[in-house]
């Protein structure tokens, strides 16, 4: 989760930049508008990467906890076995 923290305060600071930009150019629209859409496209881009890092970190946990689990249970299976 530490990488998803990362990303949320990188695209808040480039929403933040975009903003000020904005405040100090409203009369020009033209100038804006481009910084605004790559700001959306670049942090959309960036979120699919962080996103599937996560999932991937999770799915490995769960994984690893399951096995886990079923070497528990064999054990306790062969502890019965064995009484």
């Amino acid at each position: 989760m530490k990488e998803f923290a990362i990303y949320t305060g990188l695209r808040l600071a480039l929403f933040a930049v975009c903003f000020a930009v904005l405040w100090f150019a409203l009369n020009n629209w033209l100038t804006v508008f481009p910084l605004l859409l790559v700001a959306l496209i670049v942090s959309s881009i960036l979120s699919i990467f962080v996103l599937r890092a996560a999932r991937d970190r999770l799915a490995g946990t769960i994984e690893q906890r399951a096995g886990r689990i079923s070497e528990r249970i064999e054990q306790s299976r062969r502890a019965e076995d064995d009484d």
